[in-house]
C-alpha cells in the first residue's frame, strides 16, 4: 500500500468513527476513548488496528445465564434463536436491556440508504445476517469488514477484529473460540467474462477467510484463506468447520488449527446457503448449476442432489435451509411465467436422507427482489415459518405434511427467519419494522418501527431481550415489553 493511500484510509477510517461520536451512538470509538486499543506489531494492524477493550467484558455474574455456545446459523438446526432465563437470573435480564450500537460507517436508522439504494447500503456497511449472544457477548460481523464482540447487556464495545472483506456470516462460538467467514459478492472482470460464455467461474475477488478468534479479546489464532467467497456461516460440528463457497467446493476444516481436512467439488458455487447438519449430511443450496446437496460429513461425497425447474440465478443458493426430524426446508425462487409478476418462492420439504421432496408450497408471484431472492426458514415445534421477499407474506405450514396454517400480509420483503416466544413470532422486514405475529393463527398483533433496514437478519431473543442487526450497519437491544402485547400473547 503507498503512502498516500494509506493516508487515505486511515483518514476515512478516523473519520467514520468522528461521525458516529458526534451524533451519540454506540460505536467503535478512537483508542483515546477508552483504553488503549491492543495491536501487535505488524504493517497491518497499524493500518487497521484491532481494537479491545477488556474494562467492557460481562461480569459472570450475568454471562452465565447466557447461551454457552453457538454452532450453527442461528445457534440450532431448526433456527429458532430463543433462550428462556433461569429462575434465578437477574431482574436486569428478566426486564430486558436497551441499548442501539453502531459500526464504523452506519447510517442514521431515519435513513435514508447510501444513494438512494438499500443494496449499495447492505453490501457497503450494513450488518445483513444476524447476531449471536454467547456468554454475555454480542457478535456480529459487519460488511466493512469488522466483526464486532460487544457487551451484550450494557452494548459497549469489547473487541473488533478486522477481516478484509466483507464479514456477512453469523460468528460462531465453541469454547474460547469464534469463527468468522468473509468473502463478497462479485466476479471480477475476467471471471464475468468466463461465467457470459457458460465457464465454469470463482465468485469473491480479493482475501476470503475463515478466522478463529479469541472469543473475548479477538485476537486472531489462524485463518484459512480458500479460492472464493466465504459469504455463508459455516457449521461446527465435532471439532470440524464445514461451508460451501464461491470456488464450487464445500470444505471441511479443522476448528482446533485451521488445517483443510478435505474439499469436495459440488461445480456449484455457493452464495449465502450456510449449511444446516443432520442425519450424517451437511446440506446447502449452490448455483450455477442450481442444486440443493447433501454431502456426508465424514468423506465430503456428495450423498444425494436435487433441482427443480425454472430455478432463478441464485434463488435456491441464497436460502440457509433449516432441519428438523429428519426433514430439511429450503426456499428457493423460480420464474412464474407472468411477465408482470415474473417470480414466485417455492417452499421445498425434503427427506433429510434421500432428498425425496416431501411436499413443496408454491407461494404468490411478485417482482423480481433486489439482492437475496430467497428467506430464511425456521422450524419450531413441528411448525414451519417461512417469509417470502417477493410477496411480503409470511406463512406457517405443518412439518410433515405441509399443510398452510395461516399466511400474513406484511406488504414488504422479508427475507428472516422469526423469533417465536410464547406464541408470538417477531419478524423483521425490510421496511424496518418488527412484525408481531400470533403464532397460533397468524394475527398481526402489531409492529414496532426501528427503522433502516432488516435483510436475513433473523433476531435472537434472550430472557426479556430482543436483539436485532440492520442493515444500516446497526445493532439493537431492545426489551420485550416495548412490543405490541408486551411480550405476551
Amino acid at each position: 500500500m503507498n503512502r498516500s493511500k494509506s493516508h487515505l484510509l486511515r483518514k476515512l477510517y478516523r473519520s467514520s468513527l468522528a461521525g458516529l461520536a458526534m451524533v451519540g451512538m454506540v460505536a467503535l470509538l478512537p483508542a483515546n476513548a477508552q483504553s488503549q486499543p491492543s495491536t501487535s506489531q505488524s504493517a497491518v494492524s497499524a493500518e487497521f488496528p484491532n481494537q479491545y477493550f477488556p474494562e467492557n467484558l460481562p461480569g459472570s455474574d450475568v454471562a452465565q445465564y447466557f447461551p454457552r455456545e453457538w454452532k450453527t446459523y442461528g445457534s440450532i438446526a431448526g433456527r429458532n434463536a430463543v433462550f428462556p432465563l433461569a429462575a434465578s437470573a437477574p431482574n436486569l435480564l428478566k426486564q430486558g436491556v436497551e441499548w442501539s450500537f453502531a459500526g464504523a460507517g452506519a447510517i442514521p436508522l431515519s435513513g435514508p440508504p447510501l444513494g438512494g439504494d438499500f443494496k449499495v447500503t447492505a453490501y457497503t456497511m450494513g450488518m445483513p445476517v444476524g447476531v449471536s449472544v454467547v456468554q454475555g457477548i454480542l457478535y456480529v460481523g459487519d460488511d466493512n469488514g469488522y466483526t464486532y464482540a460487544v457487551n451484550a447487556v450494557t452494548g459497549k464495545l469489547i473487541w473488533a477484529h478486522y477481516g478484509w472483506n466483507m464479514n456477512m456470516s453469523n460468528p460462531l462460538v465453541d469454547g474460547d473460540r469464534v469463527f468468522v467467514s468473509t468473502g463478497n459478492a462479485y466476479f471480477n472482470y475476467a471471471k464475468t467474462m468466463e461465467y457470459v460464455k457458460g465457464k465454469r467461474t470463482v465468485r469473491g475477488p480479493g482475501l476470503n477467510s475463515i478466522y478463529a478468534l479469541d472469543r473475548t479479546t479477538g485476537k486472531e489464532i489462524w485463518a484459512f484463506h480458500p479460492t472464493g467467497e466465504v459469504m455463508p456461516t459455516p457449521v461446527d460440528l465435532d471439532g470440524f468447520l464445514y461451508v460451501g463457497t464461491g470456488d464450487g467446493h464445500v470444505y471441511k476444516v479443522d476448528a482446533n488449527t485451521g488445517k483443510l481436512v478435505w474439499k469436495s467439488d459440488i461445480q456449484s458455487f455457493v452464495s449465502m446457503s450456510s449449511p444446516v447438519a443432520g442425519d450424517g449430511n451437511i446440506f446447502l443450496g449452490g448455483t450455477y448449476p442450481n442444486y440443493f446437496y447433501a454431502l456426508d460429513q465424514n468423506t465430503g461425497k456428495i450423498a444425494w442432489k436435487m433441482t427443480i425447474p425454472g430455478l432463478v440465478a441464485t434463488g435456491i443458493s441464497d436460502c440457509t435451509p433449516a432441519y428438523a426430524e429428519g426433514i430439511v426446508i429450503q426456499e428457493a425462487t423460480i420464474e412464474s411465467g407472468d411477465a408482470a409478476k415474473p417470480v414466485a418462492n417455492v417452499v421445498l420439504a425434503m427427506n433429510a436422507k434421500t432428498g425425496r421432496i416431501i411436499w413443496q408450497k408454491r407461494l404468490d408471484n411478485g417482482p423480481v427482489p433486489p439482492a437475496m431472492k430467497t428467506a430464511t426458514p425456521m422450524i419450531d415445534r413441528g411448525i414451519v415459518y417461512e417469509g417470502s421477499p417477493v410477496s411480503g407474506n409470511y406463512h406457517a405450514f405443518d412439518l410433515k405434511t405441509g399443510r398452510q396454517l395461516w399466511s400474513a400480509h406484511l406488504g414488504s420483503q422479508i427475507r428472516a427467519g422469526a423469533a417465536v416466544l410464547n406464541g408470538i413470532a417477531y419478524v423483521p422486514y425490510h421496511s424496518g419494522d418488527i412484525a408481531v405475529i400470533r403464532a397460533s393463527d397468524g394475527k398481526l398483533l402489531g409492529q414496532k418501527h426501528i427503522g433502516g433496514s432488516f435483510g436475513p437478519s433473523s433476531p435472537v431473543i434472550v430472557g426479556g431481550t430482543l436483539y436485532v442487526s440492520n442493515v444500516f450497519g446497526w445493532v439493537n437491544a431492545i426489551p420485550l415489553s416495548q412490543f405490541p402485547t408486551g411480550g405476551r400473547q
